[in-house]
């Protein structure tokens, strides 16, 4: 059966171009191309899309709350740069209160590059050192690391999602 299934597109692509010849046979193949391409695109987004609105929509095991935005993250946690130590890379430590009764879970951030270090330039930075995710317990603090190179620039912003927190001079 998965050989028929598979005969049958490469079938009927060359049926359209048998019947074509030279330019029409290019356009017709072109166009069969672009709407594949389009079709498997507009599948992979929107499975990525149903896994993001299907976890957010579930309770996870421990009842976190999800984050994968900026708006949620302003919304469920506050947070700062606690401290930045520069060596070959700069050493961040922010840290995250969580004044809620359930855990939050901040999501996606190296997967979606969500993780910015900033120069005072505002030239983005190399991070070196990020997790994916990290989840701060509920009525409680937590402190995350992350690395970032910026060369011979000094680190001036940390950036998650588009939540900019300012690394102290």
């Amino acid at each position: 059966m998965r050989v028929s299934t598979n005969l049958l597109p490469m079938a009927v692509m060359s049926i359209m171009l048998a019947a074509c010849s030279g330019e029409n046979a290019e356009k017709a193949a072109s166009g069969a191309v672009s709407k594949a391409v389009e079709l498997a695109k507009g599948a992979a987004t929107g499975a990525s899309k149903g896994v993001d609105d299907g976890r957010k929509a579930s309770t996870s095991i421990d009842g976190a709350v999800i984050v994968s935005s900026g708006a949620e993250l302003k919304a469920s946690l506050t947070g700062g740069v606690l401290a930045a130590q520069k060596d070959d890379a700069t050493l961040v430590t922010l840290g995250f209160a969580n004044e809620g009764a359930a855990p939050v879970r901040v999501t996606e951030l190296s997967q979606g590059g969500h993780v910015t270090g900033l120069d005072g330039e505002g030239y983005a930075c190399t991070t070196l050192q990020a997790g994916d995710e990290f989840t701060v317990p509920a009525k409680a603090k937590l402190k995350v690391e992350m690395r970032f190179d910026c060369a011979d620039k000094t680190l001036a912003k940390v950036r998650l999602y588009d939540v900019e927190y300012a690394v102290a001079p």
